[in-house]
């Protein structure tokens, strides 16, 4: 058995609480590739959890080392819900309308949440309420979000954990696509999910689903991105199943053009992460599958937002130069899944950076 197969059997296992067929020991060489695996897919919580329950052996050294990147997921994860605590009674206290989106609005859904590895903060609040918003968090908490030029969102940082706030939730460079997408967003009911005890709001799981597909797409394109998203998809589209539109899904993919990236990232989902192929709301073909492998390829070589096994890491113009290679060979690899975003996407990402 290959690190990489251990790997994943792991991530079912956590993911599905799925029996899987996993070794009674680690080897010194197979324990710290797995650790790196954690690193660069931004699952550690997951997978050494899972080796945990299992009860397989490893090194000593090894598994301290596990250990602690365990605690370090909880505490994480402690910060973050804290932050959101606050940003919810604020908020409500403003009488200010938001949805959470990502990150803790769907760590609430793993079998146990606290695994996930935490990231930011991301909420959206509309035109009407992203005013008040940001005048609330600024005559509260004394900071200001920057734009960083970023055309989504602005960030801040407070009490450690960062906050990402969208006045756009996305763009299709195109202004038909993004009119009928931002229709969608101001016409969604949205839901509640408890994270941590707390009533959050977010978006309907429909919408939800889709936004957090697009998002990952894109990332797919520009440097890459880790298994970890790809996870929060599966988990949201399997344990929200009963909630979901698969027509709606459907059609929105077709009037965006993004159906056939959503059918190869859906094999991606099903194949290597054992997502129940009903849950998708679509038949896949072989074909699907051929551009799967690239998909796969891509985030097993660059993980985490395309931070890894960079020649260049450091900023600077060599790092420049090989990050739009990487946009250009993933463009190149995946444009026939969605020509007219992908090729908008590719336009624009390149013109902003020089003009």
């Amino acid at each position: 058995m290959t690190t990489i197969e251990l790997f994943l059997k792991l991530v079912r296992n956590a993911l599905w609480q799925t029996e899987e067929e996993l070794p009674e020991e680690l080897s010194v060489n197979m324990a710290v590739n797995i650790i790196r695996g954690c690193r660069e897919q931004a699952l550690a919580g997951l997978v050494i959890d899972a080796l945990v329950r299992n009860k397989v052996r490893m090194p000593e050294e090894q598994y301290l080392e596990m250990m602690v990147m365990l605690m370090k997921v909880k505490q994480s994860n402690e910060e973050v819900n804290e932050g959101l605590r606050r940003l919810k009674e604020l908020f409500d206290e403003r009488q200010i309308e938001y949805a959470v989106v990502k990150g803790q609005a769907v760590g609430a859904y793993y079998p146990e949440p606290m695994l996930r590895q935490a990231g930011d903060i991301d909420y959206y609040c509309d035109e009407q309420n992203f005013p008040k918003a940001q005048e609330a968090v600024r005559e509260t908490w004394g900071v200001s979000a920057q734009s960083k030029n970023y055309e989504h969102h602005m960030c801040f940082d407070y009490e450690n954990v960062t906050y990402e706030a969208h006045f756009v939730l996305t763009k299709f460079y195109n202004r038909k696509k993004d009119q009928y997408w931002q229709k969608l967003v101001d016409e969604d009911q949205g839901c509640t999910v408890m994270v941590n005890g707390m009533k959050v709001r977010t978006l309907s799981p429909t919408l939800h689903a889709l936004f957090i597909f697009i998002h990952l797409y894109k990332h797919l394109l520009n440097q890459g991105i880790s298994f970890r998203q790809f996870c929060d998809l599966a988990v949201l589209l399997h344990y929200c199943n009963k909630e979901i539109d698969g027509g709606q899904i459907q059609e929105i993919l077709n009037t965006v053009g993004l159906q056939r990236a959503y059918r190869a990232i859906g094999c991606v989902l099903t194949d290597t992460l054992g997502l129940p192929a009903k849950d998708l709301g679509c038949e896949l073909t072989d074909r699907d599958r051929q551009y799967s492998k690239r998909i796969y390829a891509i985030v097993k070589c660059h993980g985490n937002m395309g931070h890894y096994n960079m020649r260049h890491p450091e900023i600077g113009w060599k790092h420049s130069v090989e990050v739009a290679s990487m946009k250009l060979s993933h463009f190149a690899q995946l444009w026939p899944l969605a020509p007219s975003y992908s090729c908008r996407w590719i336009i624009h990402e390149f013109t902003r950076k020089f003009f």
